[in-house]
């Protein structure tokens, strides 16, 4: 809601009341139906879209208007509350014309849905850490507590340390570092705390400029203060890394990263005409305002080099996406349905860069000989082609 400082004991008895909401079977509401598994939870999505389908006949049987779910945001004076009002637009964003197609609604719910669960799994896992550090807490405490009482009853307590100080510079030199990288890791999760359960994450060294690659992205299974339990997104395998481990490396969270950024190369021929091109950006303008549930606007469509071997101009198209890079998914998803628009325009207007094709001679000549300069140039040619045919994503 927005509030700072310390909570009362009303905040933190409507904490407990939401979290008791969400182990609930009903999550969402009575009139949404059952939602205590994903299962139950997409079928009462789908229910609740063809009822809301079904209550407005001058619409199609896949879409619904956004009028009709924005009645929420009118308070009990009937005002619209602007609080609820972007909330509900950050949740199912509406396309130009004002409706949801059955895909984004189901899609969106589905969002909601998997932040609940990973909100609920994230509040016990950090109930576990807490008590974890409860428990070493007590420990120091209550071992400088039984120091500082020896001492007020005169008990010699230096000169029993002094008698087994050979033993414990011993284990000092044998355990010095194992303890020094487990404190590392404690301190990773306990102060740092750079992901939860559910984030999706990139591990990379500190000194590479690589950034958030979506190939080599990873979830949050499970955190304590000694290992963490990652799945690789690409094959669905699980690792456990032990906390000291990553602590001096560089954690790209794309759960709390703002809005993600796609850029996109785009290839036209040499002799393309300003005029061309700005009609092609207007093109695309339109097609960006159009979906504007999934993309904010064009930042940029400038050029990038010019190759006058393969004769072509190369462009880069880079626009923001509503989605941050949690949902890596939907933004390659929508990135593809944008590079496929983008490749139509172009073959329309005619302004595509077509590569030129090389042919290949099969058969053998005898004293035929080629050098190791031939094989070279060969190999530029074939890889400056494949560069220009194929769109490369950033």
């Amino acid at each position: 809601s927005g509030k700072t400082g310390d909570p009362l004991i009303k905040d933190i008895l409507q904490f407990r009341k939401a979290l008791s909401y969400m182990e609930s079977s009903h999550p969402f509401s009575a009139s949404f139906g059952p939602a205590d598994t994903r299962k139950k939870f997409l079928r009462s999505a789908m229910l609740l879209f063809n009822r809301l389908s079904s209550s407005m006949p001058d619409t199609d049987d896949d879409t619904v208007s956004y009028e009709l779910i924005s009645v929420i945001t009118f308070d009990k004076d009937g005002n619209v509350d602007e609080e609820r009002k972007q909330a509900l637009e950050k949740i199912f964003k509406p396309e130009k014309n004002g409706e949801i197609r059955l895909f984004d609604f189901i899609q969106s719910c589905d969002n909601v849905y998997k932040e609940i669960r990973f909100f609920r799994a994230a509040v016990e896992n950090s109930s576990q850490i807490d008590a974890m550090l409860e428990q070493l807490a007590n420990v120091i405490f209550f071992f400088l507590a039984a120091i500082i009482v020896a001492a007020i009853l005169r008990f010699r307590v230096w000169t029993m340390f002094l008698s087994f100080s050979s033993l414990l510079v011993s284990f000092s030199f044998a355990l010095g570092p194992s303890v020094s990288k487990y404190v590392e890791g404690v301190l990773l999760i306990a102060v740092r705390r750079p992901y939860d359960i559910g984030d999706r994450i990139v591990i990379n060294d500190p000194s590479s400029d690589k950034g958030f690659s979506p190939s080599t992205t990873w979830f949050v299974e499970d955190v304590n203060l000694s290992f963490t339990t990652l799945r690789f997104q690409a094959t669905n395998e699980i690792a456990t890394v032990s906390n000291s481990s990553i602590a001096q490396l560089r954690i790209h969270n794309g759960n709390r990263s703002s809005t993600a950024f796609v850029t996109i190369p785009l290839f036209f021929k040499v002799d393309t005409k300003p005029e061309q091109i700005r009609l092609f950006h207007s093109v695309i303008e339109k097609f960006v305002a159009d979906k504007a549930s999934h993309w904010k606007s064009i930042i940029h469509l400038r050029t990038e080099s010019t190759n006058n071997s393969l004769i072509y101009l190369e462009y880069s198209l880079r626009l923001e996406h509503q989605a941050s890079h949690q949902r890596q998914s939907s933004i390659l998803r929508e990135k593809g349905e944008l590079i496929r628009f983008c490749i139509k325009e172009m073959k329309k207007s005619g302004i595509n860069f077509r590569p030129p094709h090389k042919p290949f001679d099969l058969f053998i000549k005898e004293n035929c000989t080629y050098t190791e300069q031939d094989n070279q140039q060969q190999n530029e040619t074939m890889k400056s082609a494949l560069l220009a045919s194929n769109l490369k994503s950033e």
